[in-house]
């Protein structure tokens, strides 16, 4: 009986884009998006700061989703070999 690797690899997946989305998010955050010719100090844009929080937010839940896939296939092939031994 062969077992399919799917739920395994849509698992790391989630993980992996998880990873991908908070890196990306977590960069945006930390450069400031323009300065002002005066101050050369960095102008905060709310806007674009909440959009990468949510974007951390979906990151978390993705990667907490991808775990969650990762721990069901586990259990689920432990109690197919369980079932099967």
């Amino acid at each position: 009986m062969q077992i399919s690797a799917n739920a395994f690899s849509a698992g790391l997946s989630a993980i992996k884009a998880g990873q991908e989305q908070m890196t990306s998010a977590a960069q945006a955050l930390a450069m400031p998006t323009s300065t002002t010719a005066v101050t050369a100090a960095p102008v905060v844009d709310m806007t674009q700061i909440t959009e990468q929080l949510i974007h951390l937010e979906q990151a978390k839940q993705m990667s907490q989703l991808g775990a969650r896939v990762l721990s069901s296939a586990d259990e689920a092939l432990g109690t197919l070999i369980d079932i099967r031994a």
